[in-house]
């Protein structure tokens, strides 16, 4: 099982690299696309939110978890109000597992880490989940409040 995951992360973070070296945020990556601000009709969802949907979510959905896979150190640039840390490489590492029933909205840095978990979650059969388009940095150029450790 973390031989599998492994090897999707591998793959995700090849496909995602742009995403990671200063990607603005493109098009939605894969998945089924539903209202992000509802619960998916049919299907699971996987779609990449811009930081205004996602901010809206926040505010309107109050079953959703927002989870931040960057690593402790990062936090220093601030992080998501009620948003939980659970690193990228404990996730990776079988250390944490992101739960199942409520949708979740996973954030990193840049996107791409973000990405990468979020395409295994879908692969995992995870019913709503979204990645912020552009993480954090994209969310701070979008002028959205942080809280700072």
């Amino acid at each position: 099982m973390k031989r599998i995951f492994a090897s999707l992360v591998v793959l995700g973070l090849l496909f995602s690299t742009p995403a990671c070296s200063g990607d603005k945020g493109g098009p939605a990556p894969t998945g089924k696309t539903a209202a992000p601000s509802a619960a998916p009709a049919s299907g699971p969802v996987f779609r990449t939110v811009s930081p205004q949907e996602a901010q809206a979510m926040i505010a309107q959905r109050k079953d959703l978890l927002v989870i931040d896979v960057r690593s402790p150190e990062e936090l220093k640039e601030g992080f998501i109000a009620g948003s939980q840390l659970m690193p990228f490489w404990e996730i990776a590492k079988g250390q944490k597992s992101v739960p199942t029933g409520p949708p979740v909205l996973l954030v990193c840095a840049v996107g791409g880490r973000s990405l990468a978990v979020g395409q295994y979650l879908s692969q995992k059969n995870y019913q709503e989940v979204y990645n912020l388009q552009g993480g954090i940095d994209n969310w701070k150029r979008a002028g959205l409040p942080l809280q700072f450790p």
